[in-house]
């Protein structure tokens, strides 16, 4: 799982023998088997043995809606993730793994109790008892005990809307302390399965599928070797702002992500190549389902991919788009909505823009870009100040706000951003309105984009572009560097090949190179050459389909 990552479920029946061909033909793996399903003794040290993380098979043991009701029904009944029962249940599973000599343990969907919102769970005997402790911790001993699931019922009663967690008594710690159960129970499969593999003294991999994205399992995925994450496939523009944002949440993990919607074959191709080029891959909703179509792409990409080998390739950043998961949890999942449609626009213009987890993570030489963050914690407040007033370009889209430790709205770290740019200290910022949401499955139209190319150019600058393409078929362009190497990952977005694309890098970025390789996912494989061109070189790119890489300095 170093380079790669699509699980491939053995179907219910299928014989395994039959299921490995099946992803060996489909370029997927490894194998995912449940406990119960019989796997020869030679498979199971390649595969990964399925188990509920999130679901509780006994009704007595499972968590509780606001309305009394079991959580999750009259589905699959959610797990509370407070229990030492459903705790010490999944640990069992992962030890019973181990020894049938399963190569690891994949997790499904750990997050599900906490994925239908903050009526839908944390409210059985172990959830409350659980609350009311971290009460008394935060306002003291002499805290008098509630009956919190009465407070609820009650405010559910008497709002005449949609109930957040501003309408709830205790509404912000009750918040907080759902997203916190997540990490506090991932922590603990976690460590129940490092222990298992230290004492067994061989590795033992623990990867998941969430099922769904939010600031909970962004922070929750640093405890796995690999995750798999949803993306509703019709309802991306090119989907480049949430797989970056996904990439920076897992580092150097492996990550794949799972297609829901309508799967049409253009569309699957095109986040497919987006994927890839962001160190990402992508499986269907059955095994299978996309084998003829995404099977050479993967091959291609774990060869050519920026995540290769050892993977030590790091993103060209000229903006840097900032994500905070507290910011994202006080906003009720506004920002990473705001941070995924700025990340489409920027790569609609070929702006370097990876995400960044903190402030201090982007590079010194980055416009900085805060989008939706209406509830900066105090940290990232300060970074932020401080950053602009040395001398630092920030681009603000939408509200820019700030929080105190439990969430409370405190003074903005910046104040008085517009359209044009302003000073703050040494630094220029740039203010613009949030951004709507696009129609799905379009791409963003050139008139879409102009206040935000406007802004850009006031801070980046014209000549400090680092790639551009002119040409006919919209482009996805992510600069990597590994070594004394630039690749450009190359997407077409458009519905035919690109053809006559000619293809710019700055020279700050790709240096004086006269020659490059460029391969495509199609079976292209060609040397070309670069020409000066003013503050860059360039090339007309040879025609081509999907994905491609462009090598400069192989």
């Amino acid at each position: 799982m170093q380079t790669a990552f699509a699980p491939y479920r053995l179907p219910a029946g299928t014989l395994p023998e039959e299921a490995a061909r099946l992803a060996s033909d489909a370029a997927a793996g490894p194998l995912v088997v449940g406990q119960d399903d019989p796997l020869p003794s030679g498979m199971a040290g390649a595969a990964l043995a399925l188990v509920a993380a999130g679901h509780s098979s006994l009704p007595e043991e499972a968590c509780r809606a606001a309305d009394g009701s079991l959580s999750g029904a009259p589905g699959p009944l959610h797990a509370c993730l407070v229990s030492p029962r459903h705790r010490a249940r999944v640990a069992e599973a992962l030890a019973r793994a181990l020894a049938a000599g399963y190569a690891g343990a994949f997790l499904d969907r750990p997050d599900a109790p906490v994925a239908k919102g903050i009526l839908g769970s944390g409210f059985c005997p172990d959830c409350q008892r659980a609350f009311s402790r971290e009460l008394s911790r935060e306002y003291g001993d002499n805290f008098m005990p509630l009956d919190y699931l009465a407070l609820a019922r009650e405010a559910l009663a008497q709002a005449s809307g949609a109930l957040g967690y501003e309408k709830l008594p205790f509404g912000r710690d009750f918040w907080r302390f759902r997203a916190e159960a997540l990490e506090g129970a991932v922590t603990a499969h976690a460590r129940a399965a490092r222990d298992l593999a230290r004492t067994a003294g061989r590795p033992f991999l623990l990867a998941a599928q969430f099922e769904a994205v939010g600031p909970a399992q962004l922070l929750s995925v640093r405890h796995f070797d690999a995750a798999v994450f949803p993306v509703k496939a019709d309802a991306q523009t090119s989907g480049a702002g949430l797989f970056r944002l996904l990439r920076a949440a897992m580092g150097r993990r492996s990550g794949a992500l799972a297609l829901l919607g309508e799967l049409q074959p253009p569309l699957v191709l095109r986040l497919a190549g987006v994927a890839a080029a962001c160190g990402l891959e992508v499986i269907g909703k059955r095994p299978g389902e996309l084998m003829g179509e995404t099977a050479a792409l993967r091959r291609f990409a774990r060869a050519q991919g920026p995540l290769r080998g050892a993977g030590q390739a790091e993103p060209v950043c000229e903006c840097a788009v900032l994500y905070s998961a507290e910011c994202d949890l006080w906003t009720a999942g506004d920002h990473r909505e705001q941070v995924e449609r700025v990340g489409d626009a920027l790569a609609a213009l070929q702006i370097q823009a990876p995400v960044v987890l903190r402030v201090a993570d982007a590079p010194q030489s980055s416009v900085l870009v805060l989008a939706g963050a209406a509830a900066l914690p105090p940290l990232e407040s300060a970074e932020l100040k401080r950053r602009v007033e040395a001398g630092g370009g920030a681009l603000l889209v939408g509200e820019l706000g700030a929080v105190d430790e439990v969430g409370r709205a405190v003074a903005p770290p910046l104040a008085g951003a517009r359209p044009s740019p302003g000073r703050i200290g040494k630094g220029t910022v740039v203010g613009l309105d949030r951004l709507a949401a696009e129609r799905p499955g379009s791409l963003l139209e050139p008139s879409q984009l102009e206040p935000l190319a406007r802004a850009l150019s006031a801070l980046l600058g014209k000549a400090r572009r680092a790639a551009s393409v002119a040409g006919r078929t919209p482009m996805l362009v992510a600069l990597y560097r590994h070594e004394d190497r630039l690749s450009a990952h190359l997407v077409s977005l458009g519905p035919g090949p690109a053809q006559g694309a000619t293809l710019f890098l700055g020279l700050r970025v790709a240096g004086t190179a006269s020659r490059a390789r460029f391969q495509a996912a199609s079976g292209a494989d060609e040397k070309i050459v670069m020409n000066p061109s003013g503050y860059s070189i360039s090339t007309v790119l040879p025609a081509f389909s999907g994905y491609a890489v462009l090598t400069v300095g192989a």
